[in-house]
């Protein structure tokens, strides 16, 4: 949505990948497109521009540790892990996602034809959620939760990833027909399989042409920035007692 936070999220990721910019479609047709393409890879990484990795080197390790324990995708927990989401808990939110492609790709896209019950999934795959530290319930709160019904129903297996969650601030925004409202967010931090910080996750970058909301972004950038050069380095990093600012 965004061409400037495009370039900072890129700065953070090796020059070697090859990334493919998705402009203007929701999160349910960009995940259409990751799968039912045929990519040269076995796994694809999905990741938003507000989506800043601390130290991309992760990533691979990530991707072992995903095969060497038969898991098909990761990403958190639409609900149960962190406040600014809490719906459903065996969906992946997409600003941050491995999929194994190869898999993927052999099987019949018929997510859109499907119907799916929130209660018979719930009822069926809820031994795979790992977080209930927060709100979850189990619904259809979006349109691209289908896409993740479909991963379970056709025997994919999820990994679910940590997260934390930075101190809440308080927006004000212009709401459809011109109301003013506030609006509260909290930047996330990812934790790979061995719990080491992985990327941050401001949320909200549609709301990026407001000052306020632009100077958290940017922030949070400039905090995943230092650290990734730290990491560069091989210095120690992060200081989770300390809040972004």
């Amino acid at each position: 949505m965004n061409e400037e936070l495009y370039d900072k999220m890129l700065s953070l990721c090796p020059k070697e990948w090859n990334f493919i910019k998705i402009i203007g479609a929701s999160a349910d047709a960009y995940l259409d497109y990751i799968f039912s393409t045929k990519f040269d890879s076995k796994w694809v990484l999905n990741l938003d521009e507000d989506c800043f990795l601390f130290n991309y080197n992760r990533v691979y390790k990530l991707i072992d540790y995903l095969e060497k324990n038969d898991f098909d995708y990761c990403g958190i927990q639409d609900g149960g892990s962190i406040l600014v989401r809490s719906h459903n808990p065996l969906v992946s939110n997409p600003f941050f996602n491995l999929f194994n492609v190869e898999k993927i790709y052999a099987l019949n896209k018929d997510y859109m034809s499907r119907t799916f019950s929130v209660r018979e999934i719930a009822e069926k795959y809820s031994h795979f959620i790992r977080y209930t530290i927060s709100p979850y319930k189990h619904d259809l709160y979006e349109p691209f939760y289908k896409y993740f019904f479909w991963l379970l129903e056709n025997g994919l297996k999820p990994y679910f990833m940590n997260v934390k969650e930075y101190s809440i601030e308080k927006y004000f925004v212009v709401a459809p027909l011109f109301r003013i409202k506030p609006y509260y967010n909290s930047p996330s931090i990812l934790f790979d399989h061995e719990d080491n910080p992985i990327a941050l996750h401001t949320w909200h970058s549609r709301y990026y042409n407001y000052p306020n909301i632009r100077k958290r972004i940017n922030n949070c950038y400039y905090f995943a920035h230092e650290h990734f050069q730290k990491e560069l380095l091989n210095l120690e990093i992060i200081d989770f007692n300390n809040s972004i600012h």
